[in-house]
């Protein structure tokens, strides 16, 4: 009997924690830039909608790892990867990572500020940070979407998972 019910329990605890804390009724949030309602729940199914950073959903359907959801007029299907059961503040990011510049260290160096900062900086070995900045600029402006969705896919990551 233990060996027919660890399985069974151990399915259910997985099944629990992907839709953790997103119930039907209630109200999440997107957690990215742009989030996409998608016609069906599928990663590469035609979005319906594009919504901002931040903006409340609510849902009125789980399915797997997706959620059917509305937003104003919109409605659609967002993976719960791309959504918070808290607002995300707008100084978060992916993750809840800070992104303001007063939450982070190296952005002082990558700041033109005043002399002494600069000299901070440099004492602390982040007198390149506004070089690489620059460089990560550029670099993450060469790649597209459709390069990042192909990594995604290929990786099982994300939505593809």
């Amino acid at each position: 009997m233990k060996r027919k019910v660890f399985p069974f329990l151990i399915a259910c605890a997985l099944c629990a924690t992907l839709t953790l804390g997103f119930e039907s009724g209630k109200v999440a949030f997107t957690k990215h830039y742009q989030t996409d309602l998608l016609m069906d729940p599928q990663p590469l199914a035609e979005a319906v909608a594009t919504i901002p950073f931040a903006t409340e959903v609510q849902i009125s359907q789980l399915q797997g790892k997706w959620a059917n959801v509305t937003a104003g007029t919109n409605a659609g299907w967002i993976y719960l990867g791309n959504l918070a059961e808290e607002k995300p503040s707008e100084d978060s990011g992916i993750a809840g990572l800070q992104t303001s510049a007063s939450a982070t260290t190296a952005s002082v160096a990558a700041r033109p500020l005043d002399n002494v900062t600069s000299q901070y900086a440099n004492q602390e070995g982040l007198g390149a940070a506004a070089a690489d900045v620059r460089w990560l600029e550029s670099e993450s402006d060469r790649i597209g979407t459709n390069a990042v969705m192909g990594f995604l896919k290929r990786n099982r990551k994300g939505e593809f998972q």
